[in-house]
């Protein structure tokens, strides 16, 4: 099967030349690997090509929007996913491809860790979320992040892959969709890890979050909820396996 990799991006010159060198450590290659640049104003393009990425270039948008635009312009039977401040694990496509290979498999994802930033954060991503990643699996809307999933590309065009005008929680809704035509799979093995500049906010976040989700499980809608675009650079190198 070919595998595609979106990654979308914002004025990501700080983060994204990790993010693409992990990539470049897999065991298993992807097959393409697709950068949606949302009209960033530093290198972020330049960066994406010297790597070898398929550069897509959209106007500043949703993020709903920006990972459609990398779902409908990949060429792969599956789509993974990730974020341009994220690493990923050498076996991380390995792992995806043997787990989506089932027939009726139509989306596997796994959590996420930060090693850095404020620690009320770090505790709650690390400490906190796993148990949910794993228990959402048997929830209509699983939480699966969008630095972390996969789907197969018919059955996610099938669905009406990602909504358009959501600010937040596209990641959650597509594979809510994807849940109705066939089975979602979790893996706790396959974590990856983002950096830590959320919690920059601070206390707020956490208000912000809970806002979010309860926004998007009381409406079923995330068009006017967003976060905001933290560029801070403070992570360590990470090596992950």
């Amino acid at each position: 099967m070919r595998l595609s990799v979106v990654i979308p991006a914002y004025n990501e010159e700080s983060y994204l030349p990790d993010t693409l060198a992990s990539l470049g450590r897999l065991t298993k290659k992807p097959d393409e690997v697709i950068v949606v640049d949302g009209n960033s104003t530093d290198r972020t393009p330049q960066i994406a090509e010297r790597a070898g990425a398929k550069l897509l270039r959209i106007p500043k948008t949703t993020i709903g929007e920006a990972r459609q635009q990398g779902l409908l312009h990949a060429s792969g039977d599956v789509v993974a996913t990730t974020d341009a401040d994220t690493i990923v694990p050498r076996l991380w496509l390995a792992r995806i491809e043997e787990s989506i290979a089932p027939a009726h498999v139509v989306a596997v994802y796994s959590g996420y860790r930060v090693c850095d930033g404020w620690f009320p954060y770090r505790f709650a991503v690390n400490v906190i979320h796993p148990p949910f990643f794993s228990l959402s699996r048997f929830w209509t809307h699983p939480i699966a992040p969008g630095q972390n999933t996969a789907y197969k590309r018919d059955a996610a065009i099938r669905v009406g892959g990602y909504p358009v005008d959501f600010q937040s929680a596209e990641d959650i809704e597509i594979v809510y969709r994807l849940k109705k035509v066939g089975t979602v799979v979790y893996r706790k093995d396959n974590y990856v890890t983002s950096s830590g500049r959320r919690g920059d906010e601070g206390i707020r976040l956490f208000f912000r979050m809970a806002k979010g989700l309860w926004l998007y499980y009381t409406t079923g809608s995330a068009t006017t909820f967003s976060f905001p675009a933290i560029r801070t650079r403070h992570r360590t190198k990470t090596s992950l396996t």
